[in-house]
Order: C-alpha cells, then sequence, then structure tokens
C-alpha cells in the first residue's frame, strides 16, 4: 500500500513540473508532495506521529517564509493609490502591470524573469509595474484579479495602453475561471509582443520632468520603488 501511495504522488509531482518553468519550482515540488507522502505514511504507521508531523509542517510553513527577490529590476510598485494615478499621468506610455502576492509560490518564481525583461525592454514608451493585490484587496478587485488561495489568476499581467486595458494573461473565459498559462519569458515576449513594443516605446520623447535616463536608473516613483542593485 505504501508503495502504492508513493507511486501515485511520483505521478502527481511529474504531471505538476510540467508547467513549472524553473529549477526552483522543480524541487519545490518535489518537496511539497514529499511532506504529503511523508503524512500519509506517517498517520498510517501511527496517528500520534502523523500529527505530530503535520503540527511540525504547520509550523514551518509559519515561521520559515519562502525568500522574495532582491535582485536588480527596472520595475515600479504601486500602492491602491498610485497606480490610477500613474496610468493616467501620461496615456503615451505602454505599461506592462504585475498583479501578485507574495504568498504564492508562482508569483515567486516569476519574479526574477519578469524583472529581467523589465532591465531588456523598459523604455522612456514601455515601463514595468507590479502591484501586491494581497495587500491592496481593493486593487484585486477594481480589476478582477482573484486572491483566493486555490485561484489560476496569480500573476496576472495585464497591458495597458492609453491608460485602458487591452490585454491579459491568464485570460478568464465565459464562467470566471482562469485559462491555463506558462508564464515564461519566452511566452510573455510574443504574446504580449514586446520586442514591437520596445521599437515604438523607445522612438517616444522622454517627459520633460525626467530628464535624460541614465544607465541602472529606475523609473520615476510612482509608489514603493526598487532601483537596481
Amino acid at each position: 500500500r505504501e508503495v502504492e501511495i508513493l507511486m501515485f504522488l511520483s505521478a502527481i509531482v511529474m504531471m505538476k513540473n510540467r508547467r513549472s518553468i524553473t529549477v526552483e519550482q522543480h524541487i519545490g515540488n518535489i518537496f511539497m508532495f514529499s511532506k504529503v507522502a511523508n503524512a500519509i505514511l506517517f498517520f498510517r504507521l501511527d496517528i500520534r506521529m502523523g500529527l505530530l508531523y503535520l503540527t511540525l509542517c504547520i509550523v514551518f510553513l509559519m515561521t520559515c517564509k519562502p525568500p522574495l527577490y532582491m535582485g536588480p529590476e527596472y520595475i515600479t510598485y504601486f500602492s491602491d493609490k498610485t497606480i490610477d494615478e500613474e496610468l493616467e499621468r501620461d496615456r503615451r506610455i505602454t505599461w506592462i502591470v504585475e498583479f501578485f502576492a507574495n504568498w504564492s509560490s508562482e508569483c515567486q518564481s516569476f519574479a526574477p524573469i519578469f524583472a529581467d525583461l523589465s532591465l531588456k525592454y523598459n523604455c522612456s514608451g514601455l515601463r514595468f509595474g507590479k502591484v501586491d493585490v494581497g495587500r491592496y484587496t481593493d486593487v484585486s478587485t477594481r480589476y478582477k484579479v482573484s486572491t483566493s488561495p486555490l485561484t489560476k489568476q496569480l500573476p496576472t499581467l495585464i497591458l495597458f495602453q492609453g491608460g485602458t486595458e487591452t490585454m491579459r494573461r491568464p485570460q478568464i473565459d465565459k464562467k470566471g475561471r482562469a485559462v491555463s498559462w506558462t508564464f515564461s519569458e519566452e511566452n510573455v515576449i510574443r504574446e504580449f509582443g514586446l520586442n514591437e513594443l520596445h521599437q515604438k516605446g523607445k522612438k517616444q520623447p522622454k517627459p520633460r520632468e525626467e530628464g535624460p535616463e541614465e544607465p541602472g536608473a529606475g523609473p520615476a516613483p510612482a509608489g514603493d520603488n526598487k532601483k537596481d542593485k
């Protein structure tokens, strides 16, 4: 019976890893389902050992939070008050905004990818932003991004052109469910047409108040802004 349980969970790990895009996600899936297998096996051996192991796992999850990405990026961090103001401030600027939550493992895995894209494609006419919908719940309601623990909408990327949403991934079907989509660098570049947006954005003149853009400098802050490190 124990072998059947392990084989079943191994099959789940293999299916789950098909959607993983980083090594960290692969390793994380293996460890997560290993904990599940251990819990089941401990409960089968002795319910007291199973309860003890489950308690230790819960304590570990509550006290040891996963590390956040702290590398270089060219991203403006919005609050619930600044996101609308910045989108309306200059309608010539195209924004790609990530709606994320720190507790989401998918958002944590996508963070270095989004940061790398911002370093490659940020220019005067194309900007990258992020807003924590786990912290600013009214933003999630306003932009229809679910923050449920079981949601498939985190992260959500929305393209704003002229201050208006023109595209988002993952898409939402007629039943209000998120359509499965892989947040890889190649998919973002292709689906959002970043090469074309970057070429158009470079031709746009810089706003007068910003002055010349220096290498390694971050954009004008619209909220909590993190500069290149």
